[in-house]
């Protein structure tokens, strides 16, 4: 894994602003991974779960459900990024496509841009564009943007 990058204040986002904050390192959306949020959102469609059926279908294989790759965003950002000295708080997302199924297989990986920094009466926040893309290739399988909220720690 590559060094975390060390975010401690407004000054660090706002020198990314436009850039690339991390690519990560590729994670292999398993078979097990996958049923496993299936199985904790209650999303049992065979299409999850039946790899006979899946294999002679269009998909080919089991596919994750699209907000599979939304829930991974959380631990994939503290893989590569490290907050010191600050609060955070999600906000929200703007916009979240889904641009093709993802594959048990696949070997994923997230890319993250500093779109924005508003600086509030209090802290401030980060609008992030992400997508997450598969096996290396160039169209995203999903993308979107959200808003997290940051504070100083006090002591």
């Amino acid at each position: 894994m590559t060094d975390k990058r060390i975010i401690t204040g407004v000054d660090d986002f706002q020198a990314h602003t436009g850039n690339v904050l991390f690519t990560s390192a590729p994670l292999v959306a398993s078979k097990e991974m996958i049923q496993q949020f299936c199985r904790s959102v209650n999303q049992l469609d065979w299409f999850h779960f039946d790899e006979e059926r899946c294999a002679a279908s269009p998909f080919g294989a089991i596919v994750a459900p699209g907000m599979f790759t939304l829930s991974l965003i959380h631990s994939v950002y503290f893989e590569n990024v490290e907050l010191q000295g600050l609060r955070a708080l999600f906000l929200g997302s703007d916009r979240f496509r889904i641009l093709r199924p993802v594959k048990a297989g696949d070997q994923l990986s997230l890319t993250f841009v500093v779109a924005r920094v508003e600086e509030r009466e209090e802290g401030f926040a980060v609008h992030y564009d992400f997508s997450w893309h598969s096996n290396g290739e160039e169209q995203p399988v999903t993308l979107g943007n959200f808003i997290v909220r940051y504070w100083p720690e006090t002591a």
